[in-house]
């Protein structure tokens, strides 16, 4: 049987969100719910071959085919001993429908962004998949990004081979301030941007380290010239900090551009009702290099007629 989610809707820039718990081998796990269609039972699945090691088949639901990717295999956890009360998280982020089988769902919970902490460092150069820690009910709470999952999943490494031609703008005058909790996305941005030969890209893993950058880079009498953020992350979320960013007279005409996996009419509400300046989604990414540019000459346009 199929649970739809009611998905009570944050308002933007409270820096607020949902969290879907589950359990997975008697761990307790989380997933923001806004990436989250419904939750169903196991149902028959189509084998796909040469597919990666834990995408167990796919199954087709509403009409949709959706592959099913089993949590326990990708993170190399022993199998369940019966998966007869298995669930499938059925999500939708960048434009695609994904299974995610886990052991148990438990609850939603409402927490603010600044109330989870990192995840921890365990030595390794790869991208765990955990975006922030929290603490709930007595259990300690892995917040998991599927959409990483998912990159890995597809071997996504890179945005673009090479940069685009610039148009109309000097790149090596333009600064960039560019916030991403996850080290694959900061690692494929910047050296997308370094590639295209913005003149600095400053790196932050989250809203408050963004934010941070920025007041010292006031206090010092400078400002990046666009800002480029994504909207889930601990301690504080994308659309807190543009809020923040055009409620400060000092840096309001600074262009946001803010990204996100979600394609939903209410984030792009959200995203205008704080004052960004463009949304993209992250199958968009690849061209943020041209969009930069774009924002760039609109800028050096309202400078020419103020």
């Amino acid at each position: 049987m199929a649970k739809q989610l009611s998905n009570i809707l944050t308002e933007a820039g409270t820096n607020e969100v949902e969290v879907l718990v589950f359990q997975l081998n008697s761990g307790y796990y989380g997933v923001n719910v806004a990436k989250v269609r419904e939750i169903i039972t196991m149902i028959p699945l189509t084998k796909l071959p040469h597919s990666h090691p834990a995408v167990r088949g796919a199954f087709n639901l509403r009409n949709r085919v959706h592959p099913l990717v089993d949590l326990r295999k990708f993170f190399e956890m022993p199998p369940a001993e019966c998966e007869k009360d298995a669930r499938v998280i059925v999500t939708e982020f960048n434009n695609e429908r994904m299974g995610f089988m886990v052991d148990q769902i438990d609850r939603i919970h409402r927490i603010s962004w600044s109330d989870m902490g990192e995840v921890p460092n365990i030595s390794t150069e790869e991208d765990t998949a955990m975006t922030g820690v929290l603490k709930l009910d007595g259990h300690l709470i892995l917040m998991l990004d599927f959409e990483r999952i998912a990159f890995r999943i597809a071997g996504i490494t890179d945005l673009q081979a090479a940069p685009p031609e610039a148009e109309g703008v000097n790149r090596s005058e333009i600064s960039v301030l560019l916030a991403d909790d996850s080290a694959t996305m900061r690692r494929m941005l910047s050296t997308s941007l370094n590639k295209a030969g913005f003149k600095e890209t400053f790196i932050a893993s989250d809203g408050e380290a963004a934010w941070t950058k920025l007041v010292e880079m006031m206090n010092a009498g400078q400002a990046p010239d666009v800002i480029v953020t994504d909207i889930e992350m601990p301690k504080m979320d994308g659309l807190h900090l543009t809020k923040r960013i055009k409620d400060e007279p000092r840096l309001k005409h600074i262009p946001v551009i803010v990204f996100s996996s979600l394609v939903s009419d209410d984030n792009l509400k959200k995203c205008q009702a704080v004052g960004a300046d463009r949304q993209l989604t992250k199958p968009e990414l690849p061209g943020l290099v041209s969009i930069i540019d774009g924002i760039m000459v609109e800028q050096q346009a309202k400078l020419a007629t103020a």
